[in-house]
């Protein structure tokens, strides 16, 4: 662990000019990162399939255009963020709201490890011991968004702590970028909201691109992606896994995209619980541990 002193020629110029920057930066992995062309990525924690899908897509795209992914290492859009830079092959980094000590979420633990073994890098302005509490996420965001040089928002509700990063972001002077949901999207309306002010939008990465003045590309899309992906697990789990990694679901509907029994699925399942690949968090909905 490395603490950076606002003062040292390590601290980025980019956090240091935004109002109130963090006195200290606790950091793991690769310093150097922080002062790397950036763009940030969030939204919902409790995201949709489509957004899940986007949020790789993007991420996985402007990674490979030289763009390092900052987002906040939580469940939803910001896993699918650090996810997609992932298997791109490129750096990302993680923002927490708690020391290094107290991983939050602790199903992110994995993906905390994949961050670091892949040559990225975790930020915080905490020491190790403490622990994660409201305010901290809340002040956390003015961070993802001072390192960044704009953000993308992939899906927020019409309430979200998305909203505090985008008001950052404003204070900032940083560009925020938003990509269209559907009208029936309960959690896609503040992204909506915020088209219809300011926010620049985004149907594809050329959009942010373009506004950087960057060659246009040929997108990968997450279908493409998608194939590429290795899936972590034995060949037995493979179905059932892909199905979980979509987001909790219920085991009864794990049954029915699968066709299997759930007499079958509790023996496979707990197996999968047991050697740490997915979690049970209650009433028999499961999801992956990253």
């Amino acid at each position: 662990m490395q603490i950076v002193d606002i003062n040292s020629e390590y601290y980025p110029d980019t956090l240091r000019d935004i109002e109130d920057p963090p006195r200290k930066l606790y950091v793991l992995g690769d310093v150097l990162l922080l002062s790397e062309k950036s763009i940030a990525i969030v939204g919902s924690r409790k995201c949709t399939e489509y957004g899940r899908k986007q949020g790789t897509k993007f991420a996985y795209n402007l990674s490979k255009e030289g763009f390092v992914i900052i987002s906040g290492m939580a469940i939803g859009i910001d896993s699918s963020a650090h996810i997609g830079a992932l298997e791109a092959g490129e750096k990302t980094i993680a923002v927490l709201g708690s020391g290094f000590n107290n991983i939050y979420p602790p199903e992110n633990k994995k993906l905390f490890e994949r961050i670091l073994n892949n040559k990225g890098a975790i930020i915080t302005e905490y020491q190790p011991n403490i622990e994660r509490a409201p305010d901290n996420f809340r002040k956390r965001n003015r961070i993802i968004s001072g390192l960044s040089m704009g953000v993308l928002v992939i899906e927020a509700a019409q309430k979200s702590g998305t909203g505090i990063t985008v008001g950052y972001a404003r204070r900032q002077k940083k560009p925020v970028f938003c990509i269209p949901n559907s009208l029936e999207n309960k959690k896609g309306e503040g992204t909506n909201r915020l088209l219809k002010r300011d926010a620049i939008l985004a149907t594809d990465v050329n959009d942010i691109l373009e506004y950087y003045n960057m060659k246009k590309i040929k997108q990968i899309s997450f279908d493409e992606i998608e194939k590429r992906i290795e899936i972590p697990v034995k060949p037995e789990y493979a179905k059932v896994y892909k199905i979980i990694e979509k987001g909790p679901i219920h085991i009864n509907q794990i049954s029915k995209e699968t066709g299997m029994s759930i007499g079958e699925l509790n023996s496979l399942l707990l197996m999968m619980e047991l050697e740490g690949l997915i979690s049970n968090k209650s009433g028999n909905n499961y999801e992956v541990i990253m």
